[in-house]
This record gives C-alpha cells, structure tokens and sequence, in this order.
C-alpha cells in the first residue's frame, strides 16, 4: 500500500487530505507526518500552511527526525535551509551520517553564535577541516577562532593521513615501479634562473649554502633527496607549504600529483602553482579539474596565461577572463598562438558588448 507522502508527491491524494495533512492534523507517526509537510511546502497553494505547520511542530520531535539516518535526505535539507536558527536541530542534523558535511559549509560561514556553538559540539563537525575554515571565516565566531584553528590543523592532519594511504594504494604498482627512483626537479625553461636547482645541485654534493636565508632550504633538500618516491607522497600529502613548493616540481609524475591531494593547500599556494613554468603538464590539466580551486579566479587567470598549460586545458578557460587579462593575454608573446588569438577575438568581443 502506497504511503500517504507518496501519493502526495505524485498528485493523487484527496484535495481534503492533503489540506488536513497541511495543517497537520492526520493521525500520522510524526517522521511521516513531517516527510509530508516537507513535500507539500513547495505545493503553490498549501506551501505557506505546511511550512507554519512544520514551524510550530514539537522541537523534540524535529530533532528525532533530523537524527534519524533513515530520514530522507529532501527532509534533512529542509531542515537545515529553514530552519537554520534553532540550535537543536542543528546539532542533531550535524550528527547525521546522511547528511553531507559539505551541507553545513554556508550555514558554517553565516550562523550566529548560537548555532555555531551547537556546530561545535558536533564531533563531526570537530574532525571536518572544511566545516571548520568555513567557520572560522564567519564574523560572529571571531573569539572562537584560535580553537578552531587548532581544530582545523588536527582535522587537516587526519585527512592527509587518510588521503596519503588511499593514495599510495591507489597507485601501489605505478609506486612499486618507481620506489628507487632518486628525487629530481622538473627543470625550468631555458634561460631562466632556477635558484632551487641550484641547492639540489648543492644538496646532491654534499655542500653547505653561502647564504644564510638558503640554509633551511637546503637542509630541506637534503632531507628530500633521502626519501623514496612512496615516502616522497606521503610527505607531499602530509607536509607544510615549503615541502609542497618542493614536491610539486618532483620529476616523479606520483609525487607532484600527490601534492594536489593535500587537504592544507591554500588558495594562493593553488594560484601559485598554477602559474609555474618548471612543473608537469601532468600538474596544470589536474589543478583544472580540482572543482575547488577551478573556481577562484586567480587559479584560471594563471592556468590560462601560463604556456606550459594544455591547449584543450587552456583554451576553453579564456572565457572565463576580465577584458583587461584578455587584453594583456593577446600582448604576450610568450603564450602560445592559439591562445593569444583567440584572446585577441574575446578581446573584441567583450569590448564591443560592454560599448554596444
């Protein structure tokens, strides 16, 4: 026998019944009874009355079914957009395995004090580094932030772990073929200086740096040239940003892909990568697929300028351009012809509508 919700959805219940089930008054389990004035609070004409109704429902029986992990995912959502200030509801839907963390992330960046306090009491929330930079980003959770900092930097930690051996399994034959194969760096373009390459020169010798602000960075280089491509990953997947800087330009395909993989990259650390001439082809069309980084404008503005990106990686990102970088792209000589022409022709374009 159909449940009542279902025929709800599909338009075929009594006009009496679903007015009554609006104003939630069918003798109904109350997970059932909420499930249906989920479904009809998009309907034209009774969607104002379920949404009151589901509003002034028992808070206790709202968190029982933001708890339940056989509420359907619909009900969930409509839970956490409409009805984002009640700080029990929130901590329980926080708790619920079906929802996806990725969900709380808005809530995250614009609850009040309150809800971000029922946020962190959730220990999935504690243990997503997401969850909590989105926090933190959040006026209201200023005097919380060195705690979620701390968080932050513990959920990063545990992350890279998880992400370090599912990669190293991932790729465990590609890893095995290439566990001896020595540390070396992508070389820069002819006739620019590469002062890294010099240090692994250095490194490699055996010498000491001449310059005192090139010390760390040579015992850095010494440390990684000792380390077997597997433990080159986990280090790219683990690691600070001076190893990752490093790691990127690895000669070894799986080791600078790896670094990409690390939850602690910055936005600018991504940019930055993204506009380097002396790593991989390999590394730019990955960076263009990480739906995370894709997004910021810097990361595009850097991917389409740079001439070691792919043209089917690089061409198709030029859209995306202000008029003023198209403009600078169409003048540099340094970028490959079909880039520069075809920013040439947006170049037109764009300026033709903005004065049309």
């Amino acid at each position: 026998m159909a449940r009542m919700v279902d025929l709800i959805r599909a338009g075929t219940a009594p006009a009496t019944i679903m007015r009554r089930a609006a104003q939630g008054v069918l003798a109904l389990p109350a997970s059932e009874a909420i499930e249906i004035l989920v479904a009809l609070a998009g309907n034209r004409e009774l969607g104002a009355e379920a949404e009151q109704t589901l509003g002034s429902w028992n808070e206790p029986s709202l968190v029982e079914v933001a708890s339940d992990a056989g509420t359907p995912k619909e009900v969930l959502l409509h839970l956490l957009h409409y009805h984002a200030q009640r700080p029990a509801i929130i901590a329980a839907l926080c708790e619920n395995p079906e929802l996806p963390l990725t969900d709380l992330e808005p809530l995250a960046r614009h609850a009040g004090p309150e809800v971000l306090r029922a946020m962190t009491q959730s220990a999935r929330v504690r243990a997503s580094s997401q969850v909590l930079e989105s926090m933190a980003e959040n006026p209201a959770a200023v005097a919380a932030k060195p705690q979620l900092d701390q968080w932050a930097s513990t959920a990063q930690d545990q992350d890279a772990e998880v992400i370090a051996a599912n990669f190293l399994l991932g790729h465990a034959t590609e890893v095995a073929r290439e566990e001896g194969t020595p540390f070396e760096l992508v070389a820069a373009p002819d006739g620019e200086e590469d002062q890294l390459a010099k240090l692994v020169l250095l490194a490699k010798q055996g010498q000491t740096a001449e310059q005192p602000e090139d010390v760390a960075k040579l015992s850095l280089l010494q440390r990684i040239g000792r380390l077997r491509v597997g433990e080159r990953i986990k280090l790219a997947v683990r690691g600070n940003r001076e190893e990752r800087m490093v790691l990127i330009r690895d000669r070894s395909r799986l080791v600078s892909l790896a670094v990409l993989e690390s939850p602690k990259i910055s936005d600018t650390e991504m940019e930055a990568f993204a506009s380097m001439k002396n790593i991989q082809e390999a590394v730019l069309r990955a960076i263009s697929t990480k739906r995370k980084f894709i997004k910021l404008y810097g990361v595009v503005k850097a991917l389409a300028a740079n001439p070691k990106t792919p043209l089917d990686v690089a061409l198709p990102l030029l859209s995306h351009l202000l008029i003023k970088d198209l403009r600078g792209l169409a003048m540099n000589k340094n970028v490959n012809e079909s880039v520069r022409k075809l920013a040439v022709k947006l170049f037109r374009l764009k300026t033709e509508r903005k004065q049309g």
